[in-house]
């Protein structure tokens, strides 16, 4: 097997397990972000390890598959750990809820990416007259491998075969990257003996790529996925599409080398890599527009047209700043190899790369994206490029890459003048797509008054106002988590029953005293209303700031003011910042009432609140007469899926009933001691659903559908299978999604029908 397949299979089967586990520790730790961030980091520092400590050791004979038979040993505690002792360590133990923990429970993982890179420096062992060959080859063979397993697991391989599945495809890969290949003649294989130590430009000039590539990534995933949908799916063609830019890069790079020549090559990169910034930046610009277009075009058709849409779009974004930031590591590696060993300066200088990846990424995520936006990170990358490049014009003519230069940063300019945050933030692939189709979905959007729109560590936090149709909307990452009506007293498209229901039902037909703990701040009406109803302690969990520090702006006391007085009035809740999974694991406190905001299972912080894991938990934490509330939307789930959820919750917390709230299509699950409504002796829940709504829509007086009807509705459906419900859930759902279709009407008949089969039971 050459070494290019055994680059190829290592880089796919990397991200493969990268992916996988990224998702494993989120679900672990309860946070998503924090998962898939320590994974990346872990993985890269391991790389980067194993890369620069074997190149900076004396040459040895060992072949890739030999590390490759290491790395499926590694690989073992690694996956001991994540999947059997970490899951039952994290509830005893509060110091893994801190930054040090998470990252001090995530190094088993170097056991496996530590021999995996240094399997990629063994990889560039070669006689000298093959030097630009296999470097180009190479670098293109891992980067293909690892976009394929970028794209393929979250289209194909996680909602097919899960992922076990997906894991047993990654170890299968190594396997067969492992298998020994034959030791080639000593006189074919010896390198060059000079051994030379790499220099230190190269070493910088790498890192500082890696640095800037790495934080416009960060970048340009956070806006394109609010403008086409954060989803596992768009995170992974955009990294597939990065990669292939750089492998396009590398394969190109020999030609381009023969032509512009090697002294040359390098200031051209720089300045062309500016300009492709800069084209980029104009182009996500446009990219509401672009979408919006796509749409118009594909019609109602099958998902499949407008998934392959979004890809070009990423592809015409990303791949050429890619293919510009491609060039760099192959072109020096090649000029160390002609003088010194190949496979020292693949190692050093990929190592250092994927240092200053890792940098750029968490400088990226943490602290530029949330204190200063994406629009100054992406003008200071430029600026930082420009930097980078100025070594170079020093070095020969200076008239070609100056004017580049002078060009990249006129189109960065430009592209800024039509940087339209609130657009970019406005959630265009969450509108109506028959309106879009209509072409009446952006006209109506640009009626709206955007008060405020603020970067958070998530997402961005806005509000909107839409006089017209008298409702405030509160949007993060590009979806509406809230809206309130503008007017009391006038007709308005707010979706108030069901964040109101929210609320009231604990007080309704739960306990109504006590402590409440509440998943999500959302639009703060749901909190506003248990204020109003409850008689306790609240206690809401909030993973994103930003969502707390909007509602009590000076804009949301405008947009939302019940909810601002209520977060700030002397019953005001305890509001933490932090994933409720996690806070439910580490704090032992039993809780009267328990209500899940977030209602989308097929988002991937979403989907780990409608498991069987996380039901089982809020179990435990659930007092012996209290009541869990959770909200469940219906327009993007299969019948499948829901019966299972439904499972779930029976199982874990008890008789079931589903409440509908008036003029929706969606449903409201409540389990646990839950009791008919007792008539409200105070008059508090009625008079709050009063006055915010009015006495027009009444306020349902029982259930939609009592434990028994949902049994035989779970009987009908095939009783819910809960094996690998949140995989389900985080893969496969995502797919339904971007068929665009309405799916509420389907399950909402189907239950209906289930009433009309017993006019007896409650609801008819």
């Amino acid at each position: 097997m050459s070494p290019q397949w055994v680059l190829a299979l290592v880089g796919s089967a990397t991200m493969l397990l990268e992916i996988v586990l990224a998702r494993r520790l989120g679900t672990i730790l309860g946070n998503a972000v924090d998962g898939v961030a320590l994974a990346i980091t872990v993985a890269l520092v391991g790389f980067a390890v194993g890369q620069i400590i074997s190149a900076s050791a004396k040459e040895r004979r060992s072949l890739p598959s030999t590390w490759c038979r290491i790395a499926l040993v590694g690989c073992i505690p690694a996956g001991v750990w994540v999947g059997y002792l970490l899951p039952n360590l994290v509830e005893h133990f509060a110091f893994i809820s801190t930054v040090q923990g998470k990252i001090l429970v995530s190094l088993p993982l170097l056991c496996g990416s530590i021999p995996l890179g240094v399997v990629v420096t063994t990889a560039f062992r070669v006689h000298s007259r093959e030097i630009l060959q296999r470097t180009s080859g190479g670098i293109a063979a891992i980067d293909l491998g690892s976009a394929c397993g970028a794209i393929l697991t979250p289209l194909l391989l996680l909602p097919v075969i899960g992922e076990t599945g997906t894991l047993a495809v990654s170890v299968l890969l190594l396997v067969i990257a492992s298998i020994a290949e034959k030791q080639p003649a000593h006189t074919e294989s010896e390198v060059v003996r000079n051994d030379l130590a790499v220099s230190r430009r190269s070493i910088l000039t790498v890192f500082w790529v890696g640095f800037i590539a790495f934080a416009l990534q960060m970048g340009w995933v956070r806006v394109l996925g609010e403008v086409l949908g954060s989803s596992l799916l768009v995170f992974g063609i955009s990294t597939g599409v990065s990669l292939l830019g750089g492998a396009a890069g590398a394969l190109l790079m020999p030609e381009i080398r023969k032509v512009l020549g090697a002294r040359r090559l390098p200031r051209v990169a720089w300045a062309t890599w500016l300009v492709s910034q800069g084209l980029s930046l104009l182009m996500i610009s446009f990219s509401p527009y672009f979408y919006l277009s796509i749409v118009q075009w594909c019609g109602d058709g099958f998902f499949i047209s407008l998934t392959v849409c979004k890809a070009l779009i990423l592809l015409c974004i990303l791949g050429l700043p890619a293919f510009c930031s491609g060039l760099f590591v192959p072109a020096l590696m090649v000029e160390h190899g002609e003088k010194g060993r190949l496979d020292r300066g693949a190692g050093i200088l990929q190592g250092w790369n994927l240092i200053g990846s890792m940098l750029g990424a968490l400088v990226t995520t943490f602290y530029v994206i949330p204190i200063h936006g994406v629009l100054p990170l992406f003008l200071f990358c430029g600026f930082m490029t420009v930097l980078g490049g100025i070594p170079e014009l020093r070095r020969g003519s200076r008239g070609g890459a100056a004017s580049s230069f002078l060009c990249g940063s006129l189109l960065l300019g430009a592209a800024s003048q039509f940087w339209d945050t609130a657009l970019l933030g406005a959630g265009v692939f969450q509108w109506s797509r028959g309106e879009i189709i209509e072409e009446t979905a952006l006209p109506a959007w640009r009626r709206r008054e955007v008060l405020t729109s603020v970067q958070g560590r998530l997402g961005t936090v806005q509000i909107e106002r839409d006089l017209q149709h008298n409702a405030s909307y509160l949007r993060v990452g590009g979806r509406i988590e809230g809206s309130v009506a503008i007017d009391p007293g006038k007709p308005s498209l707010a979706d108030l029953p069901t964040e109101l229901m929210l609320g009231l039902l604990p007080s309704w037909i739960g306990p109504g005293r006590g402590q409440m703990f509440v998943v999500g701040l959302g639009g703060g009406t749901t909190v506003a209303t248990a204020v109003a109803t409850w008689d306790g302690d609240i206690v809401v969990s909030e993973i994103e700031p930003a969502v707390k520090q909007v509602l009590l702006s000076p804009q949301g006391q405008i947009a939302f003011p019940d909810e601002h007085e209520a977060l700030l009035g002397r019953k005001a809740p305890s509001i933490v910042v932090d994933d409720a999974r996690a806070m439910l694991t580490r704090d032992a406190r039993r809780w009267d009432a328990i209500v899940i905001q977030p209602s989308e299972p097929w988002l991937p912080w979403s989907a780990p609140l409608f498991s069987p894991e996380f039901h089982s938990l809020i179990g435990s934490r659930l007092a012996a007469d209290g009541v869990v509330v959770q909200w469940l939307q219906l327009y993007r789930i299969g019948v499948e899926e829901f019966a299972a959820i439904l499972s779930s919750i029976r199982q874990h917390l008890g008789p079931v009933q589903i409440w509908y709230p008036p003029g929706t299509g969606e449903v409201i699950v409540v389990a646990g001691s839950s009791d008919s409504p007792s008539g409200d002796g105070t008059g508090t829940v009625e008079a709050e659903w009063n006055r915010r709504l009015g006495p027009s829509v009444a306020l349902p007086g029982a259930p939609w559908l009592d434990d028994e009807a949902v049994g035989r509705w779970l009987d009908q459906a095939g009783g819910g299978d809960l094996e690998r419900l949140q995989e389900r859930l985080e893969h496969r759902l995502p797919l339904l999604g971007e068929s665009g279709g309405d799916r509420s009407g389907v399950l909402l008949r189907s239950l209906a029908e289930v009433l009309e089969s017993a006019p007896e039971s409650p609801g008819n």
